[in-house]
């Protein structure tokens, strides 16, 4: 019985901490559920703040890309801004009148420097080796002026005093005078005819009452195609040396009235210059009646030949009527209409006086090393082929050629290697920029044969100078007049001047060759031989 009563109390022991643990445990259970409520609160608000930066620290790496897409922008804006203030006619294609106060001290180019390195400078005149020349005097002069002692004059002694030269000076002037022709028509009674009436005939050219002759009119020509002067300042200045009275619808029908006849001239000029081994190809923009025209010229070193057209491309090119027809080598710039598949018939050949101007560009705006390289290997080789030609020698040697060549393709690779293409972030219409460096180099490798032309080939000109200077006086025109204000002013000038500068580089004056246009007996067959 003792140990019932015992069992019995153990058993309710056992039971009040039973009790006791389920009351803890509940305690614990409804303590847990609460730390598992701020547990999940807790991961709900680190989910909705851990959101929230993400959000925030997205938002900043897209602000950060923008803004550095923004400063690579600006930065690509700056360096344009920079390269073009820093252009001019040294390192790039603009003319040197528009340099203005900029070059007090301009560095020459490689070519026009006296050490073929682009440091020393060409002194003024005549350079080393130059013919000279001088005006030669006449055997008998047409006045003889005699310098008597001052002491002399009035002398009563004078006339029987012997006097001896002792020194002679020269004084070459001009004198200018108005020279007036009549013609008479006669009128006779042939006695072999039966009294028939006959009649002479007047000169041809002669056709009215009163005109100008050819002298005025080759000079007045040639002040307005030739010396770029405005028509009321060619009438003043003609009125003023001859005494005359013209006026500027005079001066302006000599003009229409020369243009006409060295038009029919330009065929004859086409033929010859399809004839030629190397022509220079070139256009320049000039103002006709307020809108922008188009002077292209093809040019030898005997022959030039302008024409105006409205459009630029190939069409301007096709209006010119050479390149299309010609078989020959075709000297420019790299402009990409030049090479249209019109044009397959021509061998292609690149003025490396352009590449030097944007190798210089590019050497000081991006300070790369590579473009120097390619300097001094095109004035290489146009230093070797001067002195192979000096020599006599007609083609450069093919180990020569070969090692040229080669050197070429080692600086295009460096080229290539200093700039690669930029990888493309953002696509936008159109091709991807490559920058102006990589677009040379390219420009380089594609038209290797083009710019080593004037060394394969030893009748290739160096540069594109002598296309160049045919539009030049255009240029001058257009600073002067600031526009040809009839519709067909550009093209009368073109032909006018095509005719002058063919004569002037034949050895005949513009005055000449039109006094012989006016008068109807001027004639091409002087040039004997087309320009290589």
């Amino acid at each position: 019985m003792r140990e019932k009563g015992n069992n019995r109390k153990d058993f309710e022991q056992l039971n009040h901490k039973i009790d006791k643990l389920v009351a803890t445990n509940s305690q614990l259970v409804s303590k847990v559920s609460v730390f598992c409520k701020k547990i999940k609160d807790l991961e709900t608000a680190n989910k909705c703040q851990s959101k929230e930066f993400t959000e925030a620290i997205n938002g900043l790496k897209t602000t950060i890309n923008e803004l550095k897409a923004t400063i690579k922008e600006k930065d690509s804006e700056i360096a344009d801004l920079r390269e073009k203030l820093n252009k001019d006619s040294t390192n790039s294609s603009k003319p040197p009148s528009t340099d203005f106060y900029k070059k007090p001290n301009p560095k020459p180019s490689t070519l026009n420097s006296r050490d073929r390195k682009g440091t020393v400078k060409k002194t003024n005149g005549g350079q080393k080796g130059h013919p000279g020349r001088t005006m030669e005097l006449k055997e008998v002069p047409d006045a003889v002026t005699r310098c008597i002692p001052k002491a002399c004059v009035g002398c009563h002694l004078f006339g029987t005093c012997q006097g001896t030269v002792v020194g002679s000076r020269n004084v070459v002037d001009v004198a200018i005078q108005t020279f007036q022709t009549q013609f008479d028509q006669v009128q006779y009674s042939c006695p072999k005819q039966g009294g028939a009436t006959t009649k002479g005939e007047y000169p041809a050219g002669v056709n009215s009452h009163f005109q100008y002759g050819p002298t005025l009119g080759s000079l007045a020509v040639t002040l307005s195609s030739f010396g770029m002067m405005s028509l009321s300042r060619i009438v003043e200045t003609l009125n003023a040396l001859t005494g005359l009275n013209m006026s500027d619808a005079t001066v302006n029908n000599m003009i229409l009235s020369c243009s006409d006849k060295c038009k029919e001239l330009l065929p004859e000029l086409r033929n010859l210059l399809l004839g030629s081994h190397t022509i220079g190809f070139d256009e320049t923009g000039i103002r006709v009646c307020g809108k922008n025209h188009w002077m292209h010229t093809a040019s030898t070193k005997d022959l030039t030949l302008l024409v105006s057209s409205p459009k630029r491309g190939w069409p301007g090119i096709d209006d010119c009527g050479v390149l299309p027809h010609f078989k020959g080598v075709a000297v420019h710039d790299s402009w990409a209409p030049y090479y249209n598949e019109k044009y397959a018939g021509a061998t292609h050949a690149l003025c490396c006086a352009h590449i030097d101007r944007e190798l210089q560009g590019i050497a000081e705006n991006y300070k790369q090393r590579w473009p120097k390289q390619f300097q001094k290997l095109l004035m290489a080789m146009y230093v070797k082929k001067s002195e192979l030609l000096s020599k006599g020698v007609a083609k450069a040697p093919d180990d020569m050629l070969k090692e040229f060549s080669d050197l070429y393709d080692k600086i295009v690779e460096r080229g290539i290697k200093r700039n690669p293409i930029p990888k493309v972030v953002k696509k936008t219409r159109g091709r991807p920029k490559k920058g102006k460096p990589r677009s040379l180099v390219d420009r380089l490798q594609k038209l290797k044969d083009d710019v080593m032309r004037f060394f394969t080939d030893f009748k290739v000109p160096y540069t594109n100078n002598l296309a160049e200077k045919s539009y030049r006086l255009s240029k001058k025109k257009m600073q002067i007049a600031g526009t040809f204000r009839a519709s067909d002013g550009g093209e009368r000038f073109a032909t006018i001047f095509s005719i002058i500068d063919t004569c002037r580089k034949n050895g005949m004056g513009p005055i000449e060759a039109l006094f012989q246009i006016f008068t109807g007996t001027f004639s091409l067959d002087f040039i004997s031989q087309p320009a290589g």
